[in-house]
């Protein structure tokens, strides 16, 4: 998976444009774009409405790939032993009835 920075910038390129004519034409400094190219800065609710004009996308897809990213990295870094642990710890109490409703 890919930060969403990255698809950005192939958009920019694809329409052979710079960052610099990019970020004039959104009203942004260069270095924030380079930043959220670069994955060091994320899609915010702002930025997906500004993308989403540029680019004619429906509103909400920006944001959504930006949260899609940060669940699988997420997830990628959670202890898989732990949730292993909860996993067979809920099952042991669904056979005891203690969590009939989860």
């Amino acid at each position: 998976m890919i930060h969403p920075g990255r698809y950005l910038a192939n958009q920019i390129k694809e329409r052979n444009r710079t960052q610099k004519q990019f970020a004039d034409l959104i009203g942004k400094k260069v270095s924030e774009v380079n930043e959220l190219i670069n994955g060091k800065r994320n899609i915010t609710i702002q930025w997906d409405i500004l993308l989403s004009l540029v680019f004619d996308d429906p509103e909400r897809k920006w944001i959504q790939m930006q949260n899609d990213y940060d669940y699988y990295i997420t997830k990628m870094k959670m202890d898989k032993k732990k949730m292993d642990t909860i996993k067979k710890k809920k099952n042991q109490l669904q056979k005891e009835h203690v969590f009939k409703q989860f």
